[in-house]
């Protein structure tokens, strides 16, 4: 699974179009992916079809509800495309946290808690560098930096980067940067400067596909519709199919590049000769238990302990085979945030799986 972000401090770059276009085009070609509308002006909600009114849970409940998880707010927004929608009542969150621990995790943790069968999460964020966005950033793993032919474009990407270069020194976490040139007209000599500008500084981190600029998106966001669906054969809908494409093509390198990191990040369930230890990053839990397969589903479950650095832990001995399971925070079933393993199970949600062989 891949998380991926799009940011920019400057307005008008296309972040939103970019999301939700990439994110249904995706979806076309056979990935599951969720999209997350991390903006309070709705965009993205509103580029799919939806409004306030169609929508209880949000975002907004993301941040600051702790029972409510990506499963309970999610709309189908076609084949293969879930949406988290935002509204208004988002823009509260910043001053709502602004006295709370660790507020610029809250998006990370839940996603954490959630089940996630995807294989893409996008985030679309807003036009500023705010707690928002820090919360988008920490909970992803990339961001895509659409940036569109101006010079104020050039110091948005320096501002961008040096956020990155923040979370890097004081919160050790590593995003890829991906900078894709929207809303392209290649023509005047202005924006082909401003494309070999672009080439020069940061070609390690500038994506080949180029979204170039056609009223066909307009029109597509306008009708709530994705631009491939407007118009199937037009110059935008090939383009975002190019993107599409891209960034698929860069998975395996990803996971080589990736693989220590996250192996050091998250705690799944470890299985030795002397049993399987389970472990639980549930920091503010006052209870933690874990339930499954290997004990008929009670509801009271086996308890965890919580270490020094705020783990939760438990051994247990398990027979070989298949063990079904889930976590009981604070009395609410949650999957294991560190265990990519999942069966579905009968109330529509999944279970995480561990194998004992």
């Amino acid at each position: 699974m891949r998380v991926v972000a799009l940011a920019n401090q400057k307005g008008g770059c296309g972040k939103t179009t970019t999301a939700t276009n990439l994110a249904s085009t995706l979806a076309q070609i056979g990935k599951k992916v969720l999209l997350i509308d991390n903006d309070p002006q709705g965009h993205a909600t509103l580029a799919c079809g939806f409004h306030e009114r169609d929508f209880t849970l949000s975002t907004h409940d993301l941040f600051l509800t702790s029972d409510i998880l990506v499963e309970d707010a999610f709309l189908e927004a076609g084949p293969g495309l879930h949406l988290v929608p935002a509204g208004i009542e988002l823009s509260g969150v910043e001053m709502t946290l602004a006295r709370e621990p660790e507020k610029e995790m809250r998006l990370r943790n839940n996603l954490r808690r959630s089940s996630l069968p995807y294989d893409y999460i996008l985030i679309d964020c807003p036009p500023s560098v705010s707690l928002l966005t820090f919360n988008a950033l920490l909970a992803c793993g990339e961001v895509i930096i659409p940036v569109d032919p101006s010079g104020y474009s050039l110091q948005a990407v320096r501002k961008m980067r040096e956020t990155l270069s923040v979370l890097r020194e004081k919160k050790g976490h590593d995003v890829i940067p991906h900078i894709l040139m929207s809303n392209f007209d290649t023509r005047p000599l202005f924006v082909r400067k401003v494309m070999e500008e672009l080439e020069e500084l940061y070609d390690g981190d500038l994506l080949d596909t180029v979204i170039h600029h056609t009223v066909k998106v307009k029109e597509a966001a306008g009708a709530g519709i994705p631009v491939a669906k407007l118009d199937p054969e037009s110059r935008a809908a090939f383009d975002f199919r190019q993107l599409a494409r891209e960034l698929i093509d860069q998975e395996v390198a990803l996971e080589v590049v990736a693989l220590d990191h996250w192996t050091a990040l998250l705690h799944g369930p470890a299985v030795s000769e002397a049993g399987v230890r389970f472990e639980a990053d549930f920091p503010r839990a006052r209870t933690v238990r874990i339930t499954g397969s290997f004990c008929d589903w009670s509801a009271k479950g086996l308890p965890l302990s919580k270490r020094e650095d705020g783990m939760w832990e438990c051994h247990l001995d398990l027979a070989h085979g298949q063990h079904e399971y889930r976590f009981i925070v604070d009395g609410s079933w949650l999957p294991d945030p560190h265990n990519s393993r999942t069966v579905p199970n009968e109330f529509g949600g999944a279970n995480s799986l561990v194998v004992v062989t």
